[in-house]
C-alpha cells in the first residue's frame, strides 16, 4: 500500500506539469477562435513556439527532468523519507523557474494587447511544460523499474 502512495506522489510533479501545461494551451487556443485573427498566423506561431518551447526545454528544464527522477530513485529505494522528498520536489529552485514560467504569463497577459503575441507566450510554455511532463513520465522509475 505504501508503494502506491509512493507512486502516486512521484507523479505528483508531472501531474501539475502537464495540467499548468494543458491549461496554458487551452487559453492561448481561444485566440485563434476570434473572427480578427488570422489562422495561418497563428499556424506559424505554433511551429515557432514549438521550436523555442524545446529550446527552452533543453537548456532550462531537461536538468529538472533528470533531478525529478533522481529524486523519485531515492525515494522508491527508501534512501529519502517523503518530507524530504517533498520539499526537495515543491520547494526547490528549479521548481520555482517553473512556477515563475506561469506567473510571468499571467502577468504579461494584463500589460500585452496583441493576440498573436499572447498566443505565442501561452503557447511557449505550454508546450514546455507539457514536454517537461511527457519526458519525466517517460523517464519515471517505475517504467524504469518495469523495463528491467
Amino acid at each position: 500500500m505504501t508503494r502506491n502512495k509512493n507512486h502516486l506522489l512521484i507523479y505528483l510533479p508531472g501531474m501539475l506539469w502537464l495540467s499548468g501545461g494543458i491549461k496554458l494551451l487551452l487559453k492561448a487556443s481561444t485566440v485563434v477562435y476570434q473572427p480578427d485573427c488570422s489562422f495561418k498566423i497563428f499556424v506559424l506561431l505554433a511551429m515557432g513556439a514549438w521550436l523555442v518551447a524545446s529550446l527552452k526545454y533543453r537548456f532550462l528544464l531537461s536538468k529538472s527532468v533528470s533531478s525529478q527522477n533522481d529524486l523519485s530513485n531515492q525515494l522508491l529505494l527508501g534512501e529519502i523519507s517523503k518530507k524530504v522528498y517533498i520539499r526537495k520536489s515543491f520547494f526547490s529552485k528549479r521548481f520555482l523557474v517553473m512556477a515563475a514560467m506561469v506567473i510571468i504569463s499571467l502577468l504579461l497577459r494584463r500589460y500585452i494587447d496583441n493576440p498573436a503575441i499572447l498566443f505565442f507566450i501561452r503557447s511557449t510554455i505550454g508546450y514546455t511544460l507539457i514536454k517537461t511532463a511527457l519526458t519525466y513520465f517517460a523517464k519515471s522509475p517505475k517504467n524504469q523499474l518495469e523495463s528491467l
